[in-house]
């Protein structure tokens, strides 16, 4: 899971969260299989919502979600709204969410429906129009061509609402993709907040036991 700060129109930071939620499946380590999968939403709810200092973020990015309805079911008491709607990844569903203020000043991005993003475009209070995506693009090593021009697709689609754009989800990078990648879309917001180790990592298999049979490794990949 990714959280970030971004300075806003808002007193406060505008506070982002994107994460693959990796279908809510249970780690294998979990000391009992059913009841962590029964669990699930409530524990990703908990997750999200703890991350952000305050009253929650005010833009969640799922990928990998379960269902198209995932998000809007388990955030919707909570004050959320899909806003992009939802899209079929190679790999569960992408998603969207933002605060019912900030969803009343958006609008929905048309992008190619092979790409596995969603997106929109968002009026702040201040007048100010961002362009907000979340994608689950290409996967595994060879998949890098194939990413680089999924990001150039999608930084063009989003350019044409605003040029203040916030690209969110699982790019399943390479560090070897880094720099072709960041010429296309901009400021790594990793890279940007202080390359913290400890926050490096987006799989880390030795702690969660994504796959039984799986090999055991950390790495960030997107």
């Amino acid at each position: 899971m990714a959280s970030s700060a971004i300075t806003s129109c808002y007193s406060t930071p505008l506070t982002i969260v994107s994460w693959n939620i990796a279908e809510a499946a249970p780690s294998f380590a979990a000391p009992s299989l059913s009841r962590r999968a029964q669990d699930a939403p409530r524990l990703i709810r908990e997750c999200i919502l703890g991350s952000a200092r305050g009253s929650g973020p005010d833009i969640i990015a799922l990928q990998e979600s379960p269902s198209p309805s995932f998000g809007t079911t388990i955030f919707e008491e909570q004050g959320y709204v899909s806003a992009g709607g939802t899209t079929l990844s190679h790999c569960g569903y992408v998603d969207l969410l933002l605060k019912k203020k900030l969803a009343e000043q958006s609008k929905p991005i048309s992008l190619d429906e092979n790409l596995a993003s969603v997106a929109c475009r968002i009026v702040l209070p201040n007048k100010t129009t961002i362009s907000v995506s979340s994608s689950h693009l290409a996967p595994f090593k060879h998949g890098a061509g194939t990413r680089l021009r999924q990001c150039q697709f999608l930084k063009e689609s989003l350019r044409q609402e605003s040029d203040n754009m916030i690209l969110l989800g699982d790019y399943n990078m390479r560090q070897s993709e880094d720099t072709a990648i960041e010429n296309i879309l901009g400021i790594d917001a990793w890279k940007a907040a202080g390359s913290n180790h400890r926050s490096k990592f987006t799989w880390d298999s030795i702690v969660n036991e994504y796959h039984e049979d799986g090999f055991s490794f950390r790495a960030r990949f997107d």
